[in-house]
Protein backbone atom coordinates (compact mmCIF):
# COMPACT_ATOMS: atom_id res chain seq x y z
CA UNK A 1 0.00 0.00 0.00
CA UNK A 2 2.81 2.14 0.95
CA UNK A 3 3.93 1.84 -2.40
CA UNK A 4 0.37 3.06 -3.89
CA UNK A 5 1.21 6.37 -2.37
CA UNK A 6 4.53 6.60 -3.31
CA UNK A 7 3.78 6.35 -6.86
CA UNK A 8 0.82 8.25 -6.58
CA UNK A 9 2.81 11.07 -4.88
CA UNK A 10 5.72 11.20 -7.32
CA UNK A 11 5.21 8.93 -10.64
CA UNK A 12 1.97 11.11 -11.52
CA UNK A 13 2.88 14.13 -9.73
CA UNK A 14 0.52 14.44 -7.19
CA UNK A 15 -0.19 17.50 -4.54
CA UNK A 16 0.04 17.32 -1.10
CA UNK A 17 -3.57 19.17 -1.15
CA UNK A 18 -4.92 16.16 -2.41
CA UNK A 19 -4.17 14.22 0.61
CA UNK A 20 -5.14 16.80 3.05
CA UNK A 21 -8.65 16.95 1.40
CA UNK A 22 -9.17 13.36 1.47
CA UNK A 23 -7.82 12.93 5.02
CA UNK A 24 -10.15 16.43 6.48
CA UNK A 25 -12.92 14.51 4.57
CA UNK A 26 -12.77 11.36 6.25
CA UNK A 27 -12.23 13.09 9.79
CA UNK A 28 -15.44 15.33 9.75
CA UNK A 29 -17.49 12.79 7.16
CA UNK A 30 -18.24 15.58 5.11
CA UNK A 31 -17.22 16.90 2.07
CA UNK A 32 -18.79 20.71 3.50
CA UNK A 33 -16.49 20.53 6.50
CA UNK A 34 -13.48 19.63 4.76
CA UNK A 35 -13.80 22.45 2.43
CA UNK A 36 -14.66 24.71 4.88
CA UNK A 37 -11.15 23.80 7.00
CA UNK A 38 -9.30 23.52 4.09
CA UNK A 39 -10.26 27.07 2.57
CA UNK A 40 -12.07 25.98 -0.67
CA UNK A 41 -14.88 25.66 -2.46
CA UNK A 42 -16.41 21.93 -1.83
CA UNK A 43 -16.61 21.53 -5.70
CA UNK A 44 -12.47 21.90 -5.52
CA UNK A 45 -12.28 19.79 -2.88
CA UNK A 46 -14.48 17.28 -4.57
CA UNK A 47 -12.69 17.52 -8.03
CA UNK A 48 -9.63 17.18 -6.44
CA UNK A 49 -10.33 13.62 -4.19
CA UNK A 50 -11.72 12.53 -7.71
CA UNK A 51 -8.53 13.02 -9.51
CA UNK A 52 -6.89 11.49 -6.96
CA UNK A 53 -8.87 7.92 -6.64
CA UNK A 54 -8.29 7.88 -10.64
CA UNK A 55 -4.71 8.53 -10.22
CA UNK A 56 -4.75 5.69 -7.72
CA UNK A 57 -7.74 3.74 -9.31
CA UNK A 58 -9.11 2.90 -6.57
CA UNK A 59 -12.62 4.42 -4.80
CA UNK A 60 -11.65 6.23 -1.94
CA UNK A 61 -15.04 7.91 -0.73
CA UNK A 62 -18.75 6.34 -0.55
CA UNK A 63 -20.62 9.64 -1.08
CA UNK A 64 -24.23 9.50 0.69
CA UNK A 65 -26.75 12.12 0.97
CA UNK A 66 -25.67 12.84 4.46
CA UNK A 67 -21.72 12.82 3.95
CA UNK A 68 -19.19 10.06 3.19
CA UNK A 69 -17.53 7.39 4.32
CA UNK A 70 -14.13 6.07 3.61
CA UNK A 71 -13.85 2.75 1.60
CA UNK A 72 -12.52 -0.26 2.61
CA UNK A 73 -9.08 1.01 0.82
CA UNK A 74 -8.63 4.54 1.90
CA UNK A 75 -9.10 3.14 5.95
CA UNK A 76 -5.92 1.27 4.59
CA UNK A 77 -4.40 3.80 3.06
CA UNK A 78 -5.37 6.47 6.03
CA UNK A 79 -2.18 5.65 8.33
CA UNK A 80 0.18 6.17 5.20
CA UNK A 81 -1.31 9.31 4.07
CA UNK A 82 -0.78 11.09 7.69
CA UNK A 83 2.45 9.75 7.71
CA UNK A 84 2.57 12.07 4.04
CA UNK A 85 0.92 14.79 5.71
CA UNK A 86 3.08 14.69 8.47
CA UNK A 87 6.44 14.58 6.84
CA UNK A 88 5.23 17.51 4.60
CA UNK A 89 4.27 19.83 7.58
CA UNK A 90 7.89 18.68 9.31
CA UNK A 91 9.57 20.00 6.05
CA UNK A 92 7.67 23.20 5.75
CA UNK A 93 8.75 23.76 9.65
CA UNK A 94 12.14 23.13 9.30
CA UNK A 95 12.10 25.29 6.47
CA UNK A 96 10.91 28.03 8.52
CA UNK A 97 13.20 27.44 11.21
CA UNK A 98 15.90 29.64 8.69
CA UNK A 99 14.62 32.57 9.87
CA UNK A 100 12.36 31.54 13.28
CA UNK A 101 9.59 29.53 13.76
CA UNK A 102 7.38 31.88 11.22
CA UNK A 103 4.30 28.64 10.53
CA UNK A 104 3.27 25.47 11.31
CA UNK A 105 0.90 23.56 13.61
CA UNK A 106 0.38 21.22 16.82
CA UNK A 107 -2.73 19.35 17.42
CA UNK A 108 -2.28 18.32 21.38
CA UNK A 109 -4.64 15.74 22.95
CA UNK A 110 -4.78 16.26 26.67
CA UNK A 111 -6.50 14.35 29.66
CA UNK A 112 -8.14 16.77 32.29
CA UNK A 113 -5.59 16.77 34.84
CA UNK A 114 -3.28 17.72 32.39
CA UNK A 115 -5.17 20.28 31.00
CA UNK A 116 -6.18 21.78 34.89
CA UNK A 117 -2.41 21.33 36.09
CA UNK A 118 -0.12 22.64 33.17
CA UNK A 119 -1.94 23.90 30.32
CA UNK A 120 -3.17 27.08 31.73
CA UNK A 121 0.62 28.02 32.08
CA UNK A 122 1.98 26.41 28.71
CA UNK A 123 -0.84 27.15 26.16
CA UNK A 124 -0.60 31.14 26.49
CA UNK A 125 2.97 31.26 26.62
CA UNK A 126 3.39 29.46 24.06
CA UNK A 127 0.55 30.86 21.91
CA UNK A 128 2.32 34.09 22.77
CA UNK A 129 5.86 33.13 21.79
CA UNK A 130 4.86 31.84 18.32
CA UNK A 131 1.79 33.60 17.04
CA UNK A 132 1.52 32.40 13.43
CA UNK A 133 1.37 28.47 14.87
CA UNK A 134 -2.35 27.30 14.90
CA UNK A 135 -2.69 26.28 17.96
CA UNK A 136 -5.83 23.19 19.13
CA UNK A 137 -6.25 20.73 22.32
CA UNK A 138 -9.01 18.36 22.06
CA UNK A 139 -9.10 17.11 26.13
CA UNK A 140 -10.23 13.06 26.47
CA UNK A 141 -9.69 10.37 27.75
CA UNK A 142 -6.20 8.36 28.10
CA UNK A 143 -7.00 5.35 25.77
CA UNK A 144 -8.89 8.29 23.27
CA UNK A 145 -5.17 10.38 22.95
CA UNK A 146 -3.68 7.75 22.60
CA UNK A 147 -5.35 5.88 19.55
CA UNK A 148 -5.45 9.45 18.25
CA UNK A 149 -1.90 10.18 18.78
CA UNK A 150 -1.54 6.27 16.85
CA UNK A 151 -3.46 6.98 13.99
CA UNK A 152 -1.84 10.51 13.45
CA UNK A 153 -5.07 12.49 14.09
CA UNK A 154 -2.74 14.07 16.79
CA UNK A 155 0.80 15.72 16.94
CA UNK A 156 1.04 14.95 20.78
CA UNK A 157 -0.51 13.82 23.72
CA UNK A 158 -0.58 14.13 27.26
CA UNK A 159 -2.17 10.65 29.50
CA UNK A 160 -2.09 8.66 32.15
CA UNK A 161 0.51 6.47 31.54
CA UNK A 162 1.04 4.12 30.87
CA UNK A 163 -1.38 2.66 28.91
CA UNK A 164 -1.93 -0.67 27.52
CA UNK A 165 1.81 -2.12 25.83
CA UNK A 166 0.07 -2.96 22.43
CA UNK A 167 -0.39 0.92 21.70
CA UNK A 168 2.63 2.06 23.78
CA UNK A 169 4.93 0.02 21.37
CA UNK A 170 4.48 2.18 18.89
CA UNK A 171 4.40 5.44 21.08
CA UNK A 172 7.33 7.63 23.18
CA UNK A 173 7.01 8.35 26.11
CA UNK A 174 8.67 10.45 29.15
CA UNK A 175 7.05 11.15 32.40
CA UNK A 176 5.84 14.81 32.99
CA UNK A 177 4.04 15.15 36.49
CA UNK A 178 3.35 13.10 39.39
CA UNK A 179 0.30 13.02 42.45
CA UNK A 180 -1.20 10.99 44.35
CA UNK A 181 -4.66 9.84 44.74
CA UNK A 182 -6.36 10.31 47.89
CA UNK A 183 -9.68 9.13 49.58
CA UNK A 184 -12.26 12.24 49.52
CA UNK A 185 -15.50 12.04 51.64
CA UNK A 186 -17.42 14.56 53.22
CA UNK A 187 -16.57 16.51 56.40
CA UNK A 188 -19.45 14.96 58.33
CA UNK A 189 -19.25 11.70 56.45
CA UNK A 190 -18.27 8.45 59.12
CA UNK A 191 -15.13 8.02 57.52
CA UNK A 192 -13.65 11.39 58.07
CA UNK A 193 -12.96 10.84 62.04
CA UNK A 194 -11.76 7.43 61.77
CA UNK A 195 -7.75 7.27 63.10
CA UNK A 196 -7.05 5.14 59.73
CA UNK A 197 -9.55 3.82 56.52
CA UNK A 198 -9.05 0.71 55.35
CA UNK A 199 -10.19 -0.90 52.28
CA UNK A 200 -12.92 -2.88 53.95
CA UNK A 201 -14.35 0.39 55.32
CA UNK A 202 -14.98 1.27 51.68
CA UNK A 203 -17.20 -1.83 51.41
CA UNK A 204 -21.01 -0.83 50.57
CA UNK A 205 -20.25 2.66 50.08
CA UNK A 206 -21.37 5.17 47.53
CA UNK A 207 -19.23 5.86 44.81
CA UNK A 208 -18.43 9.10 42.56
CA UNK A 209 -16.14 7.58 39.69
CA UNK A 210 -14.82 8.75 36.06
CA UNK A 211 -15.96 7.34 33.33
CA UNK A 212 -15.33 4.17 31.76
CA UNK A 213 -11.98 4.96 29.79
CA UNK A 214 -10.44 7.08 31.88
CA UNK A 215 -7.50 6.18 33.56
CA UNK A 216 -8.78 7.30 37.06
CA UNK A 217 -11.47 4.72 36.73
CA UNK A 218 -9.00 1.90 35.87
CA UNK A 219 -7.02 2.72 39.21
CA UNK A 220 -10.17 2.37 41.40
CA UNK A 221 -11.31 -0.07 39.68
CA UNK A 222 -8.06 -2.00 39.85
CA UNK A 223 -7.70 -0.98 43.40
CA UNK A 224 -10.89 -1.64 44.43
CA UNK A 225 -13.31 -4.57 43.21
CA UNK A 226 -16.43 -3.42 41.65
CA UNK A 227 -18.47 -5.06 43.30
CA UNK A 228 -18.14 -3.51 46.34
CA UNK A 229 -18.61 -0.22 44.31
CA UNK A 230 -22.05 1.56 45.02
CA UNK A 231 -21.66 3.68 42.06
CA UNK A 232 -23.94 6.48 41.81
CA UNK A 233 -22.28 9.11 39.95
CA UNK A 234 -19.98 9.19 36.69
CA UNK A 235 -18.40 11.85 35.48
CA UNK A 236 -15.58 13.06 32.79
CA UNK A 237 -13.98 15.97 35.27
CA UNK A 238 -12.47 15.34 38.63
CA UNK A 239 -13.55 18.92 39.78
CA UNK A 240 -17.45 17.52 39.50
CA UNK A 241 -16.53 14.32 41.08
CA UNK A 242 -15.25 17.04 44.46
CA UNK A 243 -18.45 18.85 43.61
CA UNK A 244 -20.08 15.60 44.13
CA UNK A 245 -18.26 14.57 47.47
CA UNK A 246 -18.71 18.08 49.07
CA UNK A 247 -22.74 17.62 48.47
CA UNK A 248 -22.69 14.21 49.73
CA UNK A 249 -23.21 12.56 47.12
CA UNK A 250 -20.78 9.96 47.91
CA UNK A 251 -17.13 9.26 48.14
CA UNK A 252 -14.41 9.42 45.21
CA UNK A 253 -10.66 8.44 44.89
CA UNK A 254 -9.23 12.14 43.08
CA UNK A 255 -5.55 13.13 42.94
CA UNK A 256 -4.02 15.85 45.44
CA UNK A 257 -4.00 18.76 43.12
CA UNK A 258 -7.59 18.74 42.55
CA UNK A 259 -8.68 19.68 45.90
CA UNK A 260 -5.64 22.69 45.91
CA UNK A 261 -7.25 24.09 42.92
CA UNK A 262 -10.22 24.57 44.14
CA UNK A 263 -10.07 25.08 47.89
CA UNK A 264 -12.61 22.11 49.26
CA UNK A 265 -13.18 23.32 52.71
CA UNK A 266 -15.87 20.53 52.66
CA UNK A 267 -13.80 17.67 52.10
CA UNK A 268 -11.49 15.39 54.28
CA UNK A 269 -8.99 13.17 52.93
CA UNK A 270 -8.57 10.58 55.97
CA UNK A 271 -5.62 9.09 56.76
CA UNK A 272 -5.69 5.34 55.04
CA UNK A 273 -3.79 1.91 55.49
CA UNK A 274 -2.51 1.47 51.75
CA UNK A 275 -0.40 3.53 49.88
CA UNK A 276 -1.60 6.11 48.07
CA UNK A 277 -2.14 5.12 43.93
CA UNK A 278 0.27 7.26 42.21
CA UNK A 279 -0.69 9.04 38.67
CA UNK A 280 1.12 10.25 36.86
CA UNK A 281 0.70 12.34 33.25
CA UNK A 282 3.00 11.28 30.69
CA UNK A 283 3.80 12.89 27.19
CA UNK A 284 3.59 10.34 23.95
CA UNK A 285 3.90 11.04 20.09
CA UNK A 286 4.75 8.67 17.32
CA UNK A 287 8.21 6.74 17.72
CA UNK A 288 8.00 6.69 13.53
CA UNK A 289 7.53 10.30 13.41
CA UNK A 290 9.99 13.29 14.25
CA UNK A 291 8.15 16.12 16.14
CA UNK A 292 7.96 18.76 13.47
CA UNK A 293 9.57 22.09 14.74
CA UNK A 294 6.41 23.45 16.25
CA UNK A 295 5.83 20.19 18.55
CA UNK A 296 9.26 20.33 19.84
CA UNK A 297 8.69 23.60 21.30
CA UNK A 298 5.78 22.74 22.83
CA UNK A 299 7.58 19.29 24.46
CA UNK A 300 10.20 21.63 25.68
CA UNK A 301 7.78 24.33 27.22
CA UNK A 302 5.88 21.34 29.26
CA UNK A 303 9.05 19.99 30.42
CA UNK A 304 9.95 23.32 32.09
CA UNK A 305 6.86 23.94 33.26
CA UNK A 306 6.05 20.13 34.72
CA UNK A 307 9.47 20.38 36.09
CA UNK A 308 8.50 23.82 38.04
CA UNK A 309 5.25 22.30 39.04
CA UNK A 310 6.93 18.99 40.80
CA UNK A 311 9.56 20.88 42.61
CA UNK A 312 6.69 22.73 44.15
CA UNK A 313 4.23 20.39 45.04
CA UNK A 314 6.39 17.37 46.15
CA UNK A 315 4.32 14.06 46.63
CA UNK A 316 3.07 13.71 50.19
CA UNK A 317 2.23 10.30 51.94
CA UNK A 318 -1.28 9.54 53.46
CA UNK A 319 -0.52 6.40 55.01
CA UNK A 320 0.21 6.93 58.73
CA UNK A 321 3.67 6.04 59.84
CA UNK A 322 4.47 2.61 61.69
CA UNK A 323 4.81 2.72 65.45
Amino acid sequence: MIAIIDRAAYGLGMRSEQLRYLEAAIRHGSLRKAAQEAGVGQPTLSQQIRRLEEDLNVILLIRRANGVLPSAEARTLLPHIRQVLQADRALREEAGLINGLRSGSVRLGAVTTASQILLPRVVPAYRNSFPNVRFSVKESGSQAVRDSVTNGELDLGLVVGPGDPASSASLTATDLITDEVVLCVHRSHPLANKPTVSIQDLEGQSWVVSAPGFALRELVDSTFAPTAQDIVYETTNPHTSLLMVAAGVGIAMLPRHALRDHHADEIATPLTDWDPPQLTVCMIWRTDAQPAPAVRKLIQALREVSAEWSRNYPPKRSIPPKP
